[in-house]
């Protein structure tokens, strides 16, 4: 209550505000304060939390539907809202500071004049005291982006698992800050005060920067005010490895000292319930990075621009061909060499950039940035303790196969993923969703798994670019929901079955199922659409994979496995599916029968699991056999790890024939067999009447 009793409101700061003022009032953040009480979905959660009013407070305590989604104020000594989201909620309580950060020592009634004619001693010493009273400036990056964070991380155990609140998306400050820009200081000074100006590119790097480490600080502090394994947990668990991802892609192009000290503090912290240490690491995060906020250059950080920028990228080539695996497992001589030519954790492990990035970056810059064509830079914030041997790498002899970046038997979506979890919504499906394998699909390449890697090194993909975006692994494997040529962390999610969201997420709420579908929501009440979407992933049909020792799905059983992920129905507050299982069954075989049968090759079934994966196995990293195949447990500890160098340039080779002759035409009678039994088991036909049946 002490910072409530301190606000303003926004009516005092419309004073001199006016054209700030305009810009707050259109948005969400402004809107709440009509609108969040009366949402359905705010009154279910406030219910689960025994809160009666939303708007206020009980006693001394302040709920957090008031503390994040509106200005809390104290009238006639209670605690109430008196605004939404506003500039008090950024730039701090303003009853002390208010007059002081106004007041520009020239006797000037009108206040843009006035600016003009501040002296330079009067401004530093203006915006010190202001600072000292409390007001954090839009020149305080590191205070004002932290208030953000605050709130968008979700950082409050009891709505999430109790109350049903969601656990936040990913937030990536410079797109946020660009849907409330309020930048009208320059136009004070220099012209009429009416234009918000966009903010310097240089100025936007070092926001980029803050705001990925500020994603680490944050997601630290919440596993650490975690006590229980339940979806919070979980998802502030997720956010902390996501957090590091995106700082290792910074420190691929920019090296900046403080980065990689908060990477070091992260890899370094371990991830579990009641770890007193997580709160300790989390301070050092901030340290570091209000050293970097407060020195930064952002002219030096031009490399990052495609981590935020407009999206430059490009569709690869849907099919290329190429050779064998463009790199191979390090064998190093010696006792220290673990049986298989596993990855020695000594050795340096940097990832290149994707190629647009080289293409668009100064090769000069590039170079000085380690993303040059020459050897990886070394890892300075982990040198190796000494110096490693040479290296001798066998290479195989190139065997040719035919790749594609998406598996040609899907359509490229029509609509874009998006980041935000539909757990806002569908908490109880979200909780089912991670305790799912689909959830972990992902992580067995991101982790390199060794069957998974096997598996893209024959298929002619990089153990580093398999979890890409840009390669066919994750369009099974994953959700690709950020730019592609980025490592793709979310399993298969919601969108992979439900559709691409951006265009339906917010319209599906109140629209019609109809007019959703017709913005990229799959009507999985149709059993042809819902055994497509399974079929997608779950039947593979390219021989260059098959080859490589992909299972193929053939035995794919499409009423058993949908038994295994139901998640709808009275349970979960919804209606129950209307697929019948006849129906979907036949669905399924006709999708099949049209695709054709698995081709035949030197691995048309799946390998049997030689020893090294059965050891995976028990140390819970999971059989790696696509998507149709169960994930194991949860991602090892040593994930997310530095990556390796992606591969190099393509090279073209000529295809190699598969023969499709007498064993393709088996394959497909077994599968029409097999799809034929569920038919019969489906519809409570025994084998001896059969003949019997219409």
């Amino acid at each position: 209550t002490d910072a409530a009793e301190k606000v303003v409101l926004p009516g005092r700061c419309r004073e001199c505000h006016a054209a700030e003022f305009d810009v707050w009032e259109a948005t969400e953040h402004a809107a709440a304060f009509d609108t969040l009480h009366r949402n359905p979905r705010a009154k279910e959660i406030a219910g689960r939390l025994d809160l009666r009013l939303i708007r206020r407070g009980a006693g001394d305590e302040t709920p957090a539907c008031l503390s994040c989604h509106y200005t809390p104020v104290v009238r006639r000594g209670r605690l109430r809202a008196g605004a939404g989201v506003s500039c008090e909620s950024c730039h701090g309580p303003a009853r002390d500071w208010v007059s002081l950060h106004g007041g520009y020592g020239v006797p000037e009634a009108d206040f843009q004049k006035a600016a003009r004619l501040e002296t330079a001693a009067h401004q530093t010493k203006r915006i010190a005291d202001s600072t000292a009273a409390g007001m954090r400036r839009s020149s305080h990056v590191y205070e004002l982006a932290a208030t953000c964070f605050g709130c968008h991380t979700v950082p409050n155990e009891e709505i999430v698992n109790r109350g049903g609140h969601s656990t936040g998306g990913d937030f990536e400050l410079v797109a946020w800050s660009g849907r409330i820009r309020h930048n009208f200081l320059e136009s004070y000074r220099t012209g009429d005060g009416r234009t918000s100006a966009e903010r310097p590119r240089a100025w936007k790097r070092v926001l980029y920067v803050v705001g990925r480490a500020l994603a680490v600080e944050h997601a630290l502090r919440g596993v650490a005010a975690a006590t229980e394994d339940d979806l919070y947990f979980a998802a502030m668990r997720d956010r902390a490895r996501a957090a590091i991802d995106e700082l290792l892609a910074v420190d691929e192009r920019v090296e900046i000292p403080e980065v990689r000290t908060v990477i070091a503090i992260a890899e370094s912290a371990e991830l579990t319930l009641d770890n007193g240490g997580l709160l300790a690491a989390a301070d050092a995060v901030r340290t570091a990075t209000k050293a970097f906020a407060a020195g930064a250059d952002g002219d030096a950080l031009a490399p990052l621009d495609l981590l935020w920028g407009p999206d430059l990228e490009t569709a690869p080539p849907a099919r290329r061909l190429t050779g064998a695996a463009p790199d191979v497992d390090p064998i190093v001589v010696g006792d220290a060499s673990p049986a298989g030519g596993a990855f020695p954790d000594d050795l340096p492990d940097r990832e290149s950039p994707d190629p647009l990035a080289e293409a668009e970056s100064d090769s000069g810059a590039a170079a000085e940035a380690g993303t040059g064509t020459g050897p990886p830079a070394p890892d300075r914030a982990h040198p190796p303790a000494v110096a490693p041997a040479p290296v001798p790498v066998v290479t195989p002899a190139p065997v040719s196969v035919v790749t594609f970046a998406r598996p040609p038997w899907r359509d490229p979506p029509a609509h874009d993923f998006v980041g935000v979890p539909c757990g806002g919504c569908h908490n109880a499906e979200q909780k089912w969703w991670r305790g799912s394998p689909h959830s972990r699909a992902a992580a067995r390449l991101r982790n390199r798994d060794r069957r998974a890697l096997d598996i893209a090194r024959a298929y002619g993909v990089s153990a580093n670019d398999m979890a890409r975006g840009t390669q066919t692994c994750m369009w099974c494997h994953g959700t690709i929901t950020s730019r592609p040529s980025r490592r793709v962390r979310a399993g298969v999610g919601c969108q992979r079955c439900h559709g691409a969201g951006a265009d339906y997420r917010d319209l599906h709420q109140t629209a019609s199922y109809t007019e959703s579908v017709a913005l990229g929501l799959k009507d999985l009440r149709d059993p042809g659409v819902q055994a497509a979407t399974c079929a997608g992933c779950h039947y593979i049909t390219d021989p260059g994979l098959i080859d490589a020792g992909h299972p193929a799905g053939a035995d794919f059983d499409v009423l058993s496995r949908r038994a295994r992920i139901v998640h709808w129905g009275e349970a979960f507050d919804s209606r129950p599916a209307s697929v019948d299982p006849a129906a979907l069954t036949v669905a399924h075989a006709r999708v099949v029968a049209a695709r054709g049968p698995v081709p035949a090759g030197t691995a048309a079934a799946s390998p049997p699991l030689r020893d090294a994966d059965r050891t995976g196995r028990a140390a819970g990293v999971g059989e790696v056999g696509g998507a149709n195949a169960e994930a194991g447990g949860p991602a090892p500890r040593s994930e997310p790890r530095r990556p390796e160098p992606s591969s190099p340039p393509e090279r073209t080779a000529a295809a190699s024939p598969r023969a499709t002759g007498g064993a393709g035409l088996a394959n497909t009678l077994d599968t029409l067999r097999r799809h034929l039994d569920a038919l019969y088991r489906a519809l409570g036909l025994s084998r001896e009447n059969r003949e019997s049946a219409p």
